[in-house]
């Protein structure tokens, strides 16, 4: 599968609302056929683990281990994260971390966030222009998945800005899984909606969710994401 990125015209005006805003959405980024072979390779092939936060610790399970479970232990487990997220801390959501050596689809993609003119867009639109590199994960959020309120500007990292590429479509707002912004204090600002064959980046100082997707949701909600480091 390849993966292509369409013509970005108007990169003037994008650099100039991440200027204003620390965040911006590139409509329309890979060409059509590519997201779509994109999303039903997510979607059908992929395999993912369940990452949490549990006692204090980042953890991740496969879904296989989590079915295994007794039905009242994997009660426990969900009320056990339910509980951390409830005093504002914790996720949960499917992860599948993509390498060089991943399938050839997702190390594509990859390959094609780390392309040196792909980068060049991305330092110009966010006026970073110490970006060397990008890293990348799939991500599934299904009914009850969620990442509360957190920043991705990490002590001892080099993460500058952070992406997520939307490849859910046809996603109604109602379902869930808003990529939600805030301010310092916790009062919600933007809230944007899983747009399919998006680009949507933001600076790691940002303040952002994930809302919980409702348990009427049509599907679950897939993208890439990841960072651009220094």
């Amino acid at each position: 599968m390849t993966v292509l990125v369409n013509d970005i015209p108007n990169i003037e005006e994008l650099e100039n609302t991440f200027s204003q805003h620390g965040i911006v959405r590139i409509e329309h980024f890979l060409q059509q056929d590519s997201a779509e072979a994109l999303s039903v390779y997510l979607s059908s092939t992929v395999d993912f683990d369940n990452a949490f936060h549990l006692e204090g610790s980042n953890r991740q399970a496969s879904d296989k281990e989590i079915s295994e479970l007794q039905a009242e232990n994997r009660k426990q487990l969900y009320q056990a994260i339910y509980q951390d997220a409830a005093k504002g801390s914790g996720f949960l959501y499917g992860r599948n971390k993509i390498t060089t050596q991943s399938s050839v689809p997702l190390s594509n993609v990859l390959s094609l966030m780390n392309n040196e003119s792909v980068i060049s867009i991305i330092k110009q639109i966010t006026n970073k222009l110490t970006l060397t590199q990008a890293d990348a994960q799939a991500t599934r959020f299904r009914v009850g998945d969620f990442l509360t309120r957190h920043i991705d500007d990490v002590s001892g990292e080099t993460r500058q800005i952070a992406y997520v590429l939307g490849l859910s479509p046809f996603w109604h707002p109602d379902w869930g899984g808003l990529l939600q912004f805030f301010e310092k204090n916790g009062t919600p600002t933007k809230a944007w909606s899983p747009l399919f064959n998006s680009l949507t980046l933001f600076d790691v100082s940002q303040v952002h969710s994930v809302t919980s997707i409702a348990p009427f949701a049509g599907k679950s909600r897939y993208s890439i994401t990841g960072w651009y480091r220094n």
